[in-house]
């Protein structure tokens, strides 16, 4: 088989943080890998520096022979790169059909076949996203991957968090997937013995390096490796898996919370990349889409607010000091919201009315905006969710998630504004947040 995909010493991660270190690894078209490790061993960074999302700081990535180290995300996804991530990402405002035929591209995976694949989709094809379960929004997210006609499927743990029956169920599509051999697979999961049987070949990664690269049932076989390496559940016989977290682990009102960031995060890139190809002259400047993009950037993470200062911020300085200094950066940055998005506004305004000349305002005013924003979400997602999930008592998180549900859910009611707003988004931005304009006929 040809080399599809490579992988040349690279060191990658976020920000100042390094995840990868000198990682090197190939894949052949048709392939099928399992991706290995414990937690935090930079397994999700790998599939997202493959996608152009985390900041690459050394080494290199072939795709079909051409390096993409510097191509955009959406280009990677036009070029054949399809991302299941563990968040799932559907458009939950959108119907199960409209999920589907929004991102299609032309190729053997057509609406009949997914349908095929999934049954279930079909049943549920008129109910929107929000509407479906854990299971069906998984196999939604693989449907949706699947209509952009990939040449390389990235799955990010697509059973975390499903009933066992439903995990079956999804593993065996899987395994069906895996064995026509006619699109390559890498596959993220914690459970060695569930995956290492449907893929060929297998990589460990321990700290962000390669610990082990080489034949799935080799690997299978070898019960003392696995325990060092993924620990003594990788290697546990029976009909289930062990259970991805405990359950007390699993908190709605953080769950809340990174859906609100991995939102604003997917507009942030969908954003920067729509300006920097109005300034490389491969976009013609789209005022619709930009005002739709800040209207959400504005006004969304206002509609989902949710009780984190008057909650979590308060009860986590109770607890600790260690992260006093974040709290008051985080506080002091949410009272500027209105102020940071007015200029944000302004500037666009300045864009429309003045033309090309008015560009390099806008362009920097977004620049500025979108970098202090990224601080502002990963400061949250790395210090200040983790200390409260591991500082939090039980009860605690009770009260917290209750006021979560009480806060309501801005996607529902009879105007649904904003239903029609990431519509707008989603059918006018580049990949990977839409598919742009849909063309003339």
């Amino acid at each position: 088989m040809s080399e599809l995909l490579r992988l040349e010493n690279v060191w990658a991660g976020y920000g100042d943080a390094v995840v990868l270190e000198d990682l090197s690894l190939s894949l052949a078209a048709g392939e099928s890998l399992a991706l290995l490790g414990r937690n935090g061993m930079g397994k999700t960074t790998l599939l997202a520096t493959l996608m152009g999302v985390t900041r690459l700081r050394r080494g290199r990535i072939f795709f079909q022979g051409q390096d993409i180290a510097q191509v955009p995300s959406h280009r990677r996804a036009q070029a054949g790169l399809g991302w299941v991530p563990q968040e799932r990402d559907i458009f939950r405002s959108l119907t199960v059909e409209e999920n589907l035929t929004v991102v299609a591209r032309p190729g053997e995976w057509t609406l009949e076949r997914v349908y095929a694949m999934f049954p279930r989709l079909q049943e549920r094809r008129a109910n929107l996203g929000s509407q479906l379960s854990g299971g069906e929004q998984q196999m939604l997210a693989m449907g949706r991957a699947l209509m952009l006609n990939p040449k390389v499927l990235l799955l990010d743990e697509p059973l975390e968090g499903l009933a066992p029956l439903i995990a079956q169920e999804l593993l065996h599509i899987i395994d069906r997937m895996v064995s026509e051999g006619r699109m390559a697979v890498i596959l993220v999961e914690q459970h060695a013995r569930q995956i290492l049987p449907i893929t060929r070949r297998a990589v460990v990664l321990e700290r962000g390096r390669v610990v082990y690269a080489g034949d799935s049932a080799e690997l299978l076989r070898d019960g003392t490796a696995l325990d060092r390496w993924l620990g003594a559940g990788a290697t546990q016989e029976g009909g289930e898996a062990a259970p991805a977290r405990a359950p007390a682990e699993r908190i709605p009102a953080i769950e809340a919370i990174q859906e609100e960031h991995r939102a604003i995060a997917a507009i942030l890139n969908g954003l920067s990349r729509v300006v920097q190809d109005i300034e490389d002259g491969r976009l013609e400047p789209d005022y619709t889409l930009l005002a739709s993009m800040i209207e959400y950037i504005a006004e969304m993470p206002d509609k989902l607010h949710h009780p984190k200062e008057d909650q979590i911020f308060a009860l986590l300085r109770t607890k600790t000091h260690d992260v006093d200094e974040h709290l008051d950066r985080l506080e002091a940055e949410h009272r500027d919201t209105i102020h940071a998005t007015s200029r944000l506004d302004r500037a666009l305004v300045s864009y429309v009315q003045g033309g090309a000349a008015s560009f390099p305002g806008f362009r920097d005013a977004v620049r500025s905006y979108i970098a202090d924003e990224w601080v502002h979400l990963n400061t949250e997602e790395r210090h200040i969710l983790p200390a409260a999930r591991r500082l939090f008592a039980a009860n605690e998180w009770d009260a917290i998630n209750a006021d979560f549900v009480r806060n309501g859910d801005p996607w529902s009611g009879p105007d649904n504004r904003y239903a029609e707003l990431f519509r707008r988004i989603t059918l006018l931005a580049p990949a990977p947040i839409g598919v742009g304009a849909a063309p003339a006929h």
